[in-house]
């Protein structure tokens, strides 16, 4: 186990946070009702990061700030999900300009890649239509895929080797994995050859290409 999300607000979070924190589980705040109060207990007791920034916590406030507050002003590391849906593009450039370790993930359930319809979600059933996915009127995960959240990235006005480096190389520094992450000597050949369009042409593995369709290994 290398990252725990949990709600600070909750019966014996703190206490579980400095459990987690001293064997080196990572711990995040998500998924929450906590007030900035609340939150900012949770980062002194070794907290480190945010998940879904912006999604599913309380929002900035001028006079109540709230876990997105916290994370703008104080946040190391977090975590947001750059598919055009669950966060508008000048929120994720704010947070970039704030957040120094601020990475991308995709949140991808198990719709990601299929046709519109309805999908398990845990013990719920949750419908994809067009890129998001719903339940009821709520977004219950995503459909993005890293090459596509680059994609996303650049349209939003991201460089593309900052872009790059944050879906990469700053997600293995948040896990502590140091010998993946980046192009260099002595480390994990795990490489994405892109087309000029950033389109998937070829995967490595360890240095071993991989076959998949539409690849052009033959």
């Amino acid at each position: 186990m290398r990252v725990v999300t949990l709600a600070p607000e909750l019966l014996g979070a703190l206490e579980l946070i400095r459990f987690l924190a001293e064997k080196g589980i990572r711990v995040q705040l998500g998924h929450t009702g906590a007030r900035y109060e609340e939150a900012l207990s949770a980062l002194e007791a070794g907290a480190v990061g945010f998940t879904h920034l912006y999604n599913a916590m309380t929002g900035l406030h001028h006079r109540a700030p709230g876990v997105v507050g916290l994370a703008l002003e104080r946040g190391k590391w977090a975590e947001i999900i750059p598919d055009g849906l669950h966060v508008h593009p000048a929120a994720i450039r704010l947070a970039l300009k704030t957040i120094p370790g601020l990475y991308f993930v995709s949140d991808a359930v198990a719709a990601a890649g299929m046709p519109e319809g309805t999908y398990p979600l845990g013990a719920h059933r949750v419908e994809k239509r067009k890129e998001g996915v719903w339940l009821g009127e709520s977004l219950a995960g995503s459909t993005l895929t890293l090459d596509q959240a680059l994609r996303n990235l650049v349209a939003f006005r991201v460089p593309l080797e900052e872009a790059a480096k944050r879906l990469s190389l700053y997600p293995a520094r948040y896990l502590r994995l140091s010998d993946r992450g980046e192009i260099a000597l002595g480390k994990r050949a795990d490489l994405v050859v892109l087309d000029e369009a950033l389109r998937v042409l070829e995967v490595y593995l360890e240095g071993e290409q991989l076959a998949w369709e539409g690849s052009t290994r033959n």
